[in-house]
């Protein structure tokens, strides 16, 4: 018997990158199963920012509805379900979750960084601490990507069901063949919004103090919140030279990024799961980033971890990560390769069907 899921598709429409790059390839993973019948809530006033053609095997239902209207058309009888083709089952995939009816909630928890640091988020870490709160009391499962989350979750709400599931690697695709960016000159990259969580900040110092003659270092990431000070601060570098900082980039151009770097470096202070180090692996790029438990989780030994919050240790760690970067290549790409997009939809469906009224 097929089962109608209905998934948050919002992030998937108005971000390339962390929550909306998971979607999008979730969605995919999901449309090619027989067993689901697969809706897209799409609803929002928002223009879509990401050129992404709906899957084949699913229905995107999109209309002009503002968020601030979801509340009565609920009241109304008009839960998110109804607005997505009537689903038995919906899954929330955001921190911003629409309210559903008669369907049965599943919820996805990427990270609790809002709880372990709520400065990272300013004023709005008591909002989504107490909307997390709420959608985990209304879902019958929630999924992470990690084990690391999911104690985080337990701890949160000892009460939640949890499932750990792990994403997939496999949506990379192979740039290997395309014009190096910056003319074969070397470089370092760090992929992630500018936010204080990042540690942007060390990234800079621990770059400064590389010996001559250093890589290049490549920042991608949009302004996000609480990060003047960092962004002062990669405008002041990028002048200086040495340094390039993009605000945005399409996906191509950043899948060519990621192939032809000499070293990802990811100095995170917190992750739930970790998707540009999975990427970089994938793509057979060393990494160096901050040894913190979701990371050493994900990597397994094939990246160099450090604690980033000293710029010296992340020096050396990007030094090591580019001397030992064959080793590192190999490990990361066989690491890499137990993460499939179609064993994370296998197991998303089992836990549809196992709370499916």
């Amino acid at each position: 018997m097929t089962l109608s899921i209905a998934l948050d598709y919002r992030p998937a429409l108005l971000s390339r990158a962390g929550i909306g790059r998971v979607t999008r390839e979730l969605a995919r993973a999901l449309a090619g199963r027989d067993d689901l019948d697969l809706h897209l809530f799409g609803h929002s006033l928002a223009a879509a920012r990401v050129d992404s053609a709906t899957p084949a095997r699913a229905r995107l239902h999109r209309l002009p509805i503002p968020g601030r209207s979801l509340d009565l058309l609920a009241r109304l009888g008009l839960g998110a379900e109804r607005l997505a083709g009537g689903a038995q089952v919906f899954h929330w995939t955001d921190y911003v979750q629409p309210p559903v009816g008669n369907a049965t909630p599943v919820l996805t928890v990427h990270d609790l960084a809002f709880v372990r640091e709520a400065s990272w988020h300013g004023a709005d870490a008591p909002v989504l601490e107490q909307r997390t709160r709420d959608a985990i009391a209304r879902s019958q499962a929630v999924i992470t990507p990690s084990e690391t989350t999911a104690n985080d979750v337990r701890r949160f709400a000892p009460h939640a069901t949890v499932h750990v599931v792990a994403f997939g690697a496999d949506h990379v695709p192979d740039h290997s063949g395309t014009e190096h960016p910056f003319d074969e000159t070397p470089y370092a990259l760090c992929l992630g919004t500018i936010e204080p969580r990042k540690n942007h900040h060390a990234l800079l110092a621990a770059w400064q103090r590389l010996p001559e003659p250093r890589p290049r270092l490549v920042v991608v990431g949009g302004i996000g919140w609480e990060c003047d000070d960092i962004v002062t601060a990669l405008e002041t570098a990028q002048r200086g030279g040495g340094v390039t900082w993009l605000r945005d980039c399409d996906d191509d151009r950043m899948w060519r990024l990621l192939h032809h770097a000499d070293v990802l470096v990811y100095p995170s202070l917190w992750e739930g799961f970790g998707l540009p180090p999975l990427e970089a692996m994938q793509c057979g790029v060393p990494v160096v980033a901050n040894d913190t438990p979701a990371l050493a989780e994900l990597t397994a030994g094939s990246a160099v971890l450090v604690d980033a919050t000293k710029p010296d240790d992340l020096a050396q760690g990007i030094t090591t990560a580019i001397d030992d970067a064959e080793r590192l290549r190999a490990a990361g790409r066989r690491r890499a390769a137990t993460f499939t997009w179609a064993n994370c939809a296998e197991q998303h469906a089992a836990i549809y069907r196992g709370v499916a009224p």
